[in-house]
């Protein structure tokens, strides 16, 4: 079984039990901290050993739902042929989204991709942060 898989398996296992003991808010509120923590472990392993390549970021929308905001970034990149990603990140405002999606269209940056699978691919959060002044994002 692919590794990535097993993961997401056992995110879906942890989020309905999560759910099932704390209630819909609490466990729909634990269920995002598992999900930013296997994000945050994805980001790491990416930096322990998966070559890079340069990215573009080909597009960025702004998501609103039930108040919350996050901006969904598209990138591509080359890697044998073209490839592309997506990348999300939530704010606590809306404007704060807009101002993120406006500083990063068009820029280039690295791009950590697994090498056994170059269609995955990850790009880090200070990467991010280096193209983009540093606008609010939550927690």
């Amino acid at each position: 079984m692919d590794s990535l898989h097993f993961h997401w398996g056992l995110i879906v296992f942890w989020t309905i039990k999560l759910l099932k003991i704390f209630g819909i808010i609490p466990g729909a509120i634990a269920a995002r901290w598992v999900q930013k923590f296997y994000q945050k472990q994805r980001q790491k392993r990416a930096t322990e050993g998966w070559p890079t390549a340069e990215a573009t970021i080909q597009s960025g929308k702004v998501e609103t739902e039930g108040g919350r905001h996050w901006a969904e970034i598209t990138y591509s990149y080359f890697v044998e042929e073209y490839r592309a990603g997506t990348y999300v990140r939530h704010f606590r405002r809306e404007a704060d989204a807009e101002d993120f999606v406006r500083q990063v269209r068009d820029k280039r940056l690295q791009v950590h991709y697994k090498e056994s699978n170059p269609d995955t691919s990850v790009i880090l959060d200070r990467d991010f942060d280096m193209i983009a002044l540093l606008v609010p994002q939550t927690g």
